[in-house]
């Protein structure tokens, strides 16, 4: 039946007439559609490909998915969290098979190893979403800040509870600061903090550039799908997983950020795999090529920018080692803080909630406003909270009214 269809559309086709594909049907059995497009022939009724969300991000999927041990599953739980996608797992699964986005990168393309001369580069990146419980069973949530110079591997892990620009910037001049001078250029990827991509096009944040312009620095991006180019810094962040150890163990923040101070120590001070030597050794050398740090006043500037944090259950956010109360209601709220001549002003959603004058390291701060609000559900009576207030107060050295 099949052959005497095909025979008759040929002879139809051969003497230039078009059938009737409705009578067609009904002698052969089959849907005129079916038979037309026999008829038609499949290449005049290709589909046009539609385009998918997925497409602008295809070569950064693959750079994902290049990384050892990145299955489909966690590349998307990525995407979803930092580029906002609204397909689900199972479109975002159908598209990396179809265009076998796995194979490509995991393809064995060969990277060879290469050096960087002394003072030439830094690599950062960031080792993001470490949750790790205290021993009251508080869950930190936080991110670390991670920057590896290029010939001698010194690395350097830090603390950040936000990943975003004015987070970036003052890591970076806490690190130059701290080895006492400036690599020529730095090396990252498309981190969101200082890069906008769309439609595949990748621009850096204008201020980021006028921040390196004002530096004296090159900034520049891993070529897309080359996530080795800055294998270093990939390496080092591996140290970070030491910390979930201490998971459960941990006190405080201040005896967390120890634990990091200790982890850079013992990084530095063990030999490096690919070199054989410490980094610290390695960077006795290497110090010697870096670039003088540029202005100090232009380098607090940079560092004194907005900052923000999440309130915790006590109500008091941390700066410069001291601790400073906000109103309780704020308690789990993002606020902002910057200082200005030699006092503390924080902000909520661009609203002056609380001002403090600076004081020394470790000490608390609390308006006796904030405390007594704080005390409100659990006294029974004003007398007792004002009464309360006063003596815990009172055991804190520096606190503003």
């Amino acid at each position: 039946m099949e052959i005497n269809l095909i025979g008759t559309l040929t002879m139809f086709k051969t003497m230039g007439m078009l059938p009737n594909f409705s009578e067609l049907a009904r002698v052969f059995g089959k849907d005129r559609h079916t038979i037309k497009n026999m008829y038609v022939g499949k290449e005049n009724k290709k589909r046009k490909k539609k385009p998918s969300e997925l497409d602008p991000y295809k070569d950064e999927i693959i750079e994902v998915l290049s990384h050892p041990g990145t299955k489909i599953k966690a590349a998307y739980w990525y995407f979803k969290n930092e580029k906002h996608l609204k397909c689900d797992y199972d479109n975002f699964k159908v598209y990396a098979r179809k265009n076998r986005l796995l194979e490509e990168a995991k393809s064995g393309v060969p990277h060879p190893l290469y050096e960087t001369d002394p003072g030439e580069q830094l690599q950062v990146d960031w080792v993001e979403s470490i949750k790790l419980s205290t021993i009251n069973g508080e869950i930190m949530d936080f991110n670390l800040f991670s920057a590896t110079l290029g010939y001698s591997r010194l690395h350097y892990f830090e603390y950040t509870e936000f990943k975003q620009e004015s987070d970036f910037k003052r890591c970076l001049i806490h690190f130059f600061k701290k080895i006492g001078g400036t690599t020529k250029e730095v090396l990252t990827d498309n981190m969101a903090a200082i890069v906008n991509v769309n439609n595949g096009q990748r621009n850096i944040h204008p201020s980021v550039v006028q921040f390196f312009k004002d530096l004296g620095l090159t900034l520049r991006l891993c070529q897309v799908r080359t996530p080795q180019t800055k294998g270093k810094d990939e390496v080092s962040n591996k140290f970070a997983q030491w910390l979930n150890a201490y998971d459960g163990k941990i006190e405080n923040k201040e005896h967390l950020l120890r634990i990091i101070d200790k982890l850079n120590i013992d990084i530095n001070n063990q030999k490096n795999t690919r070199t054989n030597i410490p980094p610290v050794l390695l960077f006795k050398k290497e110090k010697e090529y870096l670039s003088p740090l540029p202005n100090i006043e232009l380098l607090n500037s940079y560092e004194d920018e907005m900052r923000s944090c999440k309130v915790p259950s006590t109500f008091v956010i941390e700066y410069k080692g001291a601790k400073y109360s906000v109103p309780p209601y704020l308690i789990t709220k993002t606020v902002n803080y910057k200082e200005a001549n030699g006092k503390l002003f924080i902000y909520y959603k661009r609203d002056l909630v609380a001002e403090h004058k600076l004081t020394k390291q470790y000490s608390i701060n609390y308006h006796s406003d904030h405390y007594k609000k704080g005390l409100i559900n659990k006294l029974a009576s004003d007398d007792d909270i004002d009464e309360l207030t006063a003596k815990n107060l009172a055991k804190f050295k520096n606190f503003g009214d």
